[in-house]
């Protein structure tokens, strides 16, 4: 038996539904809180809701963070579905910025270059993303391209800055294309 508040509960969830698609807007795809910008966003969807910065003992990443609400209608043991909903997030990462710290340690702020090579010809800055359903997780190596901290890598501070990427030619869908933004990321340790 369903009661009065369940129904009423339920035919509000149907209602928003039917607005939101009424007007074009999946409820579970909010919009983006933040946008990366350059010409990398012509063939991928660089929308993000958060940045953080990850460090490592191998490398400090910069990490742009898209949290996605999962809404599915639940099942109870039988394979009856419920009213109520089941929500929870997931996250994708839509551009991560790693950076080899090799011997070097923490940047103590200002600019870093991330073309730079290593003893072994590698670049110092190493480039990839992880979304759902989208097969391009890695990207090519860069022509050139810096990131800029305002302040040393602390844990749990807030730290700004910009960085600007420029990917080599060749045939994947990010090569020749670039990508920059300014940020402001909490350091997680």
């Amino acid at each position: 038996m369903i009661t009065r508040g369940r129904t009423v509960r339920a035919l509000t969830l149907a209602s928003l539904a039917l607005g939101f698609s009424a007007c074009g807007v999946d409820p579970k795809k909010a919009p983006a809180k933040f946008r990366l910008e350059g010409s990398l966003t012509q063939v991928m969807d660089l929308g993000y809701d958060e940045a953080r910065i990850l460090i490592a003992p191998e490398d400090v990443s910069l990490v742009f963070v898209r949290i996605r609400p999962l809404v599915s209608a639940p099942t109870d043991d039988a394979g009856t579905s419920s009213t109520e909903p089941v929500a929870g997030t997931s996250e994708d990462y839509p551009f991560k910025l790693a950076y080899r710290l090799l011997e070097d340690g923490l940047p103590s702020g200002g600019r870093v270059d991330l073309a730079a090579l290593d003893a072994n010809g590698k670049q110092r800055g190493v480039f990839s993303r992880n979304v759902a359903d989208d097969p391009r997780n890695s990207l090519p190596p860069i022509v050139r391209g810096t990131i800029s901290f305002n302040r040393p890598l602390d844990p749990d501070t807030t730290v700004t800055g910009d960085f600007h990427v420029t990917f080599e030619n060749g045939i994947e869908a990010a090569s020749g294309r670039t990508v920059f933004s300014t940020y402001s990321a909490r350091v997680q340790p």
